[in-house]
């Protein structure tokens, strides 16, 4: 098959942690996946043109720009040092390109650089729906291909039924109004001069659905309504617009709403920060003036707190993560550094250090160095403290590898032991399976995915709880 380079950055053959290689016009996956030969034809369509884009997106500051956007959660903590990809090569016929942990898009001059997820859009939708506490999730259509943008808007969504459960936001407002009784302060000098008519101008304050919060909310339904998914929502719709009375406010009045005070209606906030970002177009332009845009959504951040979601439905009790002992001194200055593992909690009467990880599962040399050192401290400091009973990481596996691995036999989980500090501690790694679409039509696909996950999932926190409650688990060394 023979592909344009912007062909091939932009129509989804890039996925999150992978490395693709180009030699000598020769496009593939690694060193033996599927060839894609690039074309070298002149004009718009030469490889060149595309070149720089690649170079622009592999500079992009994804630590300090604002083209970054992440989610923020209270028990999250995120390494923010990743890039949006790494490139080396010395033209667009011969160079190495590698993908990490965030998917999304960057475009300039035209041309679109894109990284999707390598578990699909489904799996996208349904950890944000889920991780975030909304487990609703009807078929939604009509995503835009180009870039990630949906991906806000449908986080958006989520966000919104979520706090739309607790009911309308009020808010206290003042108004001004002429009563046949008094209500609240009434305007003396108006009584003095008007009495006979006996209408009092009072002043009063009282709780009201038009406010600045529902007003924001209304104006962004308004701007989304071309995105297909948003359309089975008029019922949202509809009842912002009455709330509202369809009164409108500027733009840069909606720009300044301030977060709801009332703890009651806490949940409008993240939607109110979101609905913001919408309303000045920041999905992926960021400016009349800027030569590039981007949006960038930071997936190994959201599957962690996903897991965390579902060991704490299962009844998992997590350590707080922000507590002092997991604090240790940096050797200068009497300054400290925060350790911060994934998960920790009881189980029993022993305490397990798990991290999670969205990366893939290297099954010929097993745990990255780094990713093994790092447990190793946790455990370390942990151990000061508690009773470490069991260690380990939980990976991501599309189905198709874990048949190909033979998981099902072990359960999705390989058991071995570690020695520190003179205690042998289990030590485990385990995967949550992912399907894949395989035969199955694209409009039954969102369905499918979501009842076979479902599954998986359910089997996932099963063995887990199983398999640290019995420590019955094939071993490392027998698969």
């Amino acid at each position: 098959m023979v592909k344009t380079l912007s062909q091939i950055i932009s129509d989804g053959t890039l996925v999150d942690n992978s490395v693709y290689q180009a030699e000598t016009g020769t496009f593939r996956t690694g060193s033996f996946g599927p060839a894609l030969e690039i074309w070298q034809g002149g004009g718009r369509k030469s490889p060149w043109t595309a070149w720089p884009l690649i170079h622009k997106a592999a500079t992009l500051n994804t630590e300090n720009s604002k083209l970054v956007y992440r989610v923020p959660e209270a028990d999250y903590e995120h390494n923010t040092d990743d890039a949006f990809i790494s490139v080396s090569g010395p033209d667009p016929l011969n160079f190495n390109l590698a993908t990490g942990n965030l998917i999304g898009c960057v475009k300039s001059e035209g041309y679109t650089l894109r990284v999707s997820s390598r578990f699909g859009d489904e799996f996208l939708k349904y950890i944000i729906a889920d991780a975030d506490g909304f487990v609703e999730l009807p078929d939604q259509g009509g995503m835009e291909r180009d870039g990630y943008e949906w991906l806000l808007v449908y986080l958006w969504l989520v966000k919104l039924k979520k706090a739309f459960r607790l009911g309308l936001p009020k808010a206290y407002e003042t108004r001004t109004e002429s009563l046949a009784q008094v209500r609240g302060r009434l305007d003396p000098v108006d009584y003095f001069l008007n009495h006979q008519r006996a209408r009092y101008r009072c002043t009063y304050r009282e709780h009201s659905y038009d406010n600045d919060t529902t007003r924001l909310i209304a104006r962004t339904l308004q701007h989304l309504d071309s995105y297909d998914f948003l359309r089975e929502s008029h019922v949202l719709n509809q009842t912002f617009q009455i709330a509202t009375q369809g009164r409108r406010s500027t733009l840069q009045d909606l720009l300044a709403t301030l977060p709801v005070r009332n703890p009651y209606y806490a949940d409008y906030n993240p939607v109110i920060t979101l609905s913001k970002q919408i309303l000045r177009d920041e999905l992926s332009d960021f400016g009349e003036q800027s030569e590039t845009s981007a949006f960038f959504f930071d997936v190994s951040m959201l599957f962690e707190y996903f897991v965390r979601k579902l060991l704490k439905r299962a009844g998992v009790v997590f350590h707080q993560k922000n507590g002092r002992q997991w604090r240790i001194p940096s050797g200068f200055r009497n300054g400290e550094r925060k350790l911060i593992p994934d998960l920790v909690f009881d189980l029993n009467t022993g305490t397990y250090v798990f991290d999670v990880k969205y990366k893939s599962f290297d099954f010929k040399y097993g745990v990255s160095r780094e990713d093994l050192f790092q447990l190793h401290t946790y455990i370390g400091q942990i151990s000061n403290e508690h009773d470490v009973a069991g260690c380990g990481f939980i990976y991501p596996i599309r189905e198709s590898r874990w048949h190909e691995r033979d998981l099902e036999a072990a359960q999705g989980i390989f058991s071995d032991t570690i020695i520190q500090g003179g205690r042998t501690i289990p030590f485990y790694v385990m995967f949550l399976r992912i399907p894949v679409q395989g035969d199955i039509p694209p409009d039954d696909w969102p369905s499918a995915f979501r009842k076979s996950f479902q599954i998986s999932t359910g089997n996932f926190i099963r063995n887990l709880l199983v398999c640290l409650n019995d420590k019955l688990v094939p071993s490392l060394s027998n698969t």
